[in-house]
């Protein structure tokens, strides 16, 4: 069937105000959502318990950086360990006589913990949620189950519990601080990271980024597993790390570079 102009241009107007519909259904529900109370206890806003008793901790701290008297960074790798790139990182590193500071899974481990066993006293390993899910929209006994399963798979791979934490996606709520708080974890970020998105048709070109971007404490996020795209990194992590020794970087681990021990 052949359509004509004026067919097919108010086909086209039809789609645009379907689409424009769709924006702003979309629009007024989040704005909806805004008017939608939060519970006062146990939601992923709460930083207080839900059955009010006191938390278990005094105290709780998040770190973006480290000092910035001396030139040194901690270079952290995230969502591992897994057999297809984590292997590959540890042996750069182990090149150029690196430490790094590793986020793990903690269904990762149950799974590829080994990767991990030399890594012990040379390497840091923090927790990094147990299957990864946006800790910042669960729960006080959520975020609590999330974390102390990965920290109890890790203290029986490594025979040790991890003293650090680093939310998925960099999400952080009430809940999920408390709950690192009370398990005795730091709460790590980060001031500096790879952006491989930026250069998978310039690999080469995260090099002289990271360059630019690390100063003194930095805390530079990378990942050793995932999308494709962060492949970049791995491939020109031997350059990057020849590239900010030049620069007169040393390199430590996060529990180092910010006196943690």
């Amino acid at each position: 069937m052949k359509l004509t102009r004026r067919e097919i241009l108010a086909g086209l107007g039809g789609s645009a105000i379907g689409a424009l519909g769709m924006i702003g259904a979309d629009k007024a529900y989040a704005e909806a959502q805004l008017t939608v109370p939060l519970p006062f206890y146990g939601g992923f806003a709460s930083g207080v318990r839900p059955d009010l008793s006191p938390p278990s901790a005094p105290a709780g701290s998040v770190i973006w950086s480290g000092p910035t008297q001396h030139r040194r960074v901690a270079l952290t790798f995230d969502d591992g360990p897994m057999p297809d790139w984590t292997p590959r990182v540890l042996a750069t590193l182990a090149r150029h006589d690196v430490p790094a500071t590793f986020f793990l899974k903690g269904l990762n481990v149950l799974r590829h913990g080994a990767i991990h066993h030399s890594s012990v006293g040379i390497h840091e390993l923090g927790n990094h949620s147990w299957d990864h899910p946006d800790l910042a929209r669960l729960g006080y006994r959520e975020c609590t189950d999330q974390l102390a399963r990965t920290s109890s798979v890790m203290e029986q791979a490594y025979g040790a519990k991890p003293t650090l934490f680093r939310p998925p996606y960099g999400h952080l709520a009430g809940s999920s601080f408390l709950a690192a708080a009370e398990q005795g974890l730091v709460t790590v970020l980060w001031n500096t990271q790879m952006n491989e998105m930026l250069f998978v048709d310039r690999p080469a070109g995260i090099v002289a980024s990271v360059r630019g971007a690390a100063r003194p404490g930095s805390i530079i996020l990378a990942h050793d597993t995932g999308q494709s795209d962060r492949l970049v990194t791995i491939e020109n992590l031997d350059a990057i790390i020849t590239g900010l020794k030049a620069d007169g970087f040393a390199f430590t681990t996060v529990s180092e570079l910010c006196g943690l021990r």
